[in-house]
């Protein structure tokens, strides 16, 4: 695996990710920003995470960057991303699929309110913030790097 192009890629598509999460909010599709931000919090992490090797293959890493905390290979604040993509994961499927609650299945637009839209939305900002700063520092191309 080439670390450097895997560890853009995913950069560019959590950045994609967050953009689209974003414009939707404008519209108040909170199913959609829920979906978005919880890919963008995902590839973030998982950016930072093929910086040094490959990413499992989950919608959930955070036990994958909480190793790679403890080893030294990210840095401490990344456990704040691991809390960040844990509380997204669930996301993606009741975004797309519902889900129980109250023991009734509920649609993906009874579920993702906008408060959880939007709670999701300012994680992934972080998850992204966060990723951008390290994968840039890790090649030493922080300056080339594109904000969303």
């Amino acid at each position: 695996m080439d670390t450097r192009t895997e560890a853009f890629r995913l950069l560019k598509e959590a950045e994609e990710d967050l953009g689209r999460a974003i414009r939707y909010s404008g519209f108040q599709d909170w199913v959609t920003v829920v979906l978005y931000a919880q890919l963008a919090t995902e590839k973030a992490a998982k950016a930072a995470i093929a910086c040094v090797e490959s990413f499992e293959w989950t919608h959930d890493p955070s036990d994958q960057v909480r190793r790679l905390v403890a080893r030294g290979q990210l840095p401490a604040d990344f456990l704040e991303v691991a809390l960040l993509v844990r509380a997204a994961a669930p996301w993606h499927g009741r975004s797309t699929y519902g889900g129980l609650r109250e023991g009734v299945w509920r649609s993906p637009s009874e579920l993702c309110t906008e408060e959880v839209a939007l709670a999701l939305l300012e994680g992934a900002r972080k998850a992204v913030e966060k990723a951008r700063d390290f994968v840039g520092g890790f090649f030493g191309e922080q300056d080339e790097i594109g904000g969303s």
